[in-house]
């Protein structure tokens, strides 16, 4: 195995037993960017998300900050050219929640998970294959996964997967007056706007 190929491998029989945990809170301030028809607290198995449980169970993904939920909700565009697109974010909003109960998180960012065969690249690898078999795994043991999102920078967690059943979980305290995401964005420094039709290129000086 070289340096160019990805360590991270399945937990596989692996035993988990002391794996580091993490208690979230009903007093942390938890951010989620979704789509204004839908609910905040959608519990997805659709198997698009890093840590999808398959269905009848569910992951629903928050950060623990607004840029980092805006972050996470815009993905691989906004990572790529810079911009949220006026469409996206008129179809969004930011809801400011917190859970109900207290909730214990496996904590992937704790130095002794790398003993367990955790590294980083379980939060940036793509496809999701290996990360949602770490998903199934931990929710025997755990109430989600305390992680780092892969569209940020930094030394610290700054997101959770939650697991549930799947769907909608109408019986969770909302947020009754979610911010517009465009308003959000623009609040938090990022550009929204139309994407460039075209790139006009301009012959350097000198050539």
């Amino acid at each position: 195995m070289t340096r160019e190929v990805v360590a991270l491998g399945p937990p596989g029989a692996r035993s988990l037993d002391g794996f580091p945990g993490w208690s979230l809170t009903t007093r942390r301030r938890l951010l989620r960017g979704h789509r204004t028809a839908n609910g905040a607290w959608w519990f997805a198995s659709s198997g698009r998300g890093r840590f999808d449980l398959d269905d009848p169970h569910g992951t629903c993904y928050v950060a623990f900050d607004e840029r980092t939920a805006i972050r996470e909700t815009a993905g691989e565009v906004l990572a790529s050219l810079g911009v949220i697109t006026d469409e996206f974010a008129t179809e969004r909003s930011l809801s400011e929640l917190r859970i109900p109960t207290r909730r214990q998180l496996a904590d992937t960012c704790a130095e002794t998970a790398a003993d367990f065969g955790v590294t980083r690249e379980l939060c940036t690898v793509t496809p999701y294959d290996v990360p949602r078999q770490w998903a199934t795994t931990l929710a025997a043991q755990f109430d989600g996964v305390r992680y780092q999102s892969r569209f940020t920078t930094g030394s610290s967690a700054n997101a959770a997967a939650l697991f549930g059943p799947a769907g909608a979980r109408d019986d969770w305290p909302a947020d009754d007056a979610p911010e517009p995401f465009a308003a959000a964005a623009r609040r938090c420094g990022f550009t929204v706007g139309a994407m460039p039709r075209a790139v006009r290129i301009v012959q350097p000086p000198g050539q």
